[in-house]
């Protein structure tokens, strides 16, 4: 459960939010890699050039901005993502355990 900051009384409280944000993290990528494979069948079934599907990184910077972080910060994040599920997962040193 992530707990409105103003109701975290001690440490425990802070822990259990962060670790829930983490797990949300997660799932989210996992959910993102899903929709990324779903856009990679669908282009395999339409006219090329119709549905390409891509990071913009002017989004990713006003989504920077909106959130008050650095973009640089939030480009690399992206850049990381996008590597790892373009590429070969064991060519880039990741191996699912």
């Amino acid at each position: 459960m992530i707990r409105p900051l103003e109701y975290c009384i001690n440490t425990q409280h802070i822990n259990v939010s962060i670790d829930t944000i983490d797990n949300r993290i997660v799932e989210l990528l996992a959910l993102r890699k899903t929709y990324l494979n779903k856009a990679k069948v669908l282009d395999d079934h339409t006219d090329a050039g119709q549905h390409i599907i891509k990071n913009i990184s002017s989004n990713q910077a006003t989504l920077a901005k909106k959130f008050d972080l650095p973009v640089e910060f939030v480009q690399a994040i992206f850049q990381e993502i996008d590597n790892y599920f373009n590429q070969d997962y064991t060519t880039r040193g990741y191996e699912q355990q």
